[in-house]
């Protein structure tokens, strides 16, 4: 392959935007963060390559120099292996296809081919994302009935209003105006508790911004969106599963936004 401009290389994305891109990288990030595939630095230099891949959606030409410049920050940044051993890794999980150029017989600089997500197509991609945005118009009516099985609720601290101890009003109250009971409001509300510690011990350089995140946001805006799920016909089997998985996409999308 010759080497030359970005423009050049349109034909071998595989995203039609750069929405799409994106959303395929959080399906590969929420996949490196539960295989803890890379470590905090490895990470770094894939965000920055990615962010290096904008123009043409998933596909950068940039020099490693270049990239690797772009990470550092007064005393901090990652270097050349770094960078190196970042490749390697993503290349076994076929993220990246690397394509060498050359420029009269000499070699030249490297293209960078961000893959889809594997059996995902980039008209699903979006699914979560897009349905959020209408959710903040929509006024949702409580449901009739619940999707779980009833439980025994006896020895559970709750007072009046769907106030339960330990657990905001407004996640509570909102949860069990669908038909869900204090014990399944808890087990919910277990789900965004356990996977927020879970990011804690995991982004330590970050454990700042995590104190101060709004944990009930996150729980209330991942609900709502298993209730629009629901009304638009998904087989959500498992609710606690459903809505785990729901609130670890919408906090990646935080993560991703706090190293960029």
């Amino acid at each position: 392959m010759k080497s030359g401009h970005i423009s050049n290389f349109q034909h071998l994305s595989n995203f039609k935007s750069l929405k799409g891109f994106n959303s395929s990288m959080e399906q590969w990030y929420l996949d490196i963060h539960q295989q803890r595939l890379l470590t905090k630095s490895e990470l770094i230099a894939l965000k920055r390559l990615v962010r290096f891949s904008a123009s043409v959606f998933g596909v950068c030409n940039a020099k490693i120099g270049t990239i690797v410049a772009a990470t550092h920050n007064g005393n901090f940044g990652i270097s050349r292996s770094t960078f190196k051993r970042m490749l390697l890794k993503v290349q076994e999980i076929n993220l990246i296809t690397i394509h060498h150029t050359f420029n009269n017989g000499k070699q030249g600089h490297s293209v960078y081919v961000f893959n889809c997500y594997p059996s995902t197509k980039e008209s699903n991609l979006n699914s979560v994302q897009d349905s959020i945005e209408p959710l903040q118009q929509e006024q949702i009516e409580p449901a009739e009935t619940s999707n779980l099985s009833k439980t025994n609720n006896h020895n559970i601290d709750i007072r009046k209003d769907n106030v339960i101890k330990g657990i905001p009003i407004e996640f509570s109250s909102l949860v069990m105006t669908y038909g869900y009971t204090p014990r399944e409001t808890i087990e919910l509300w277990k789900c965004v508790r356990n996977l927020t510690q879970h990011y804690n011990e995991f982004i330590e350089d970050y454990v700042d911004y995590y104190a101060r995140l709004d944990k009930c946001w996150l729980g209330i805006r991942a609900f709502k969106q298993c209730i629009v799920n629901m009304k638009l016909g998904y087989d959500i089997r498992n609710i606690y599963g459903y809505f785990y998985k729901i609130c670890e996409q919408l906090l990646n999308e935080e993560w991703i936004m706090l190293i960029a």
